[in-house]
């Protein structure tokens, strides 16, 4: 049996290696890092809000990670399109969302991970 600090890792490297690709440019590895932010400041729901009105592809692409993510972990939020994942996000009650906001910032940490670990480009 896996810890879920393990899942999170094995989820995350399959996700760089599939989604974003190996090597992972240096712009999408400083996105990748700096999403973390982006919900400590904003919240989840709003950041998830943000990226997807930016409309790239790694936007997008974050979302869907959090979305696959988030929808394993917690039943109320399984959806199969942003929209309905987003409605269901927003009606969640306090203790859940928090929840959702806490999974989803250890699982962007691995994403970090990884994405600087398999960056093209990298200086030694």
């Amino acid at each position: 049996m896996q810890t879920k600090e393990q899942q999170r890792s094995a989820f995350a490297l399959e996700k760089v290696q599939t989604v974003f690709r190996v090597p992972v440019s240096k712009d999408v590895a400083n996105f990748i890092v700096g999403t973390p932010t982006l919900v400590l400041e904003n919240g989840l729901g709003q950041t998830l809000a943000f990226l997807l009105s930016k409309q790239k592809q790694e936007h997008t692409n974050i979302c869907n990670i959090l979305r696959d993510w988030l929808g394993q972990e917690i039943q109320a939020l399984q959806a199969t399109d942003n929209f309905i994942f987003l409605k269901q996000l927003a009606g969640l009650d306090q203790h859940q969302y928090l929840r959702a906001q806490q999974e989803a910032l250890a699982l962007l940490q691995w994403l970090k991970r990884y994405a600087r670990a398999f960056q093209e480009d990298k200086k030694p």
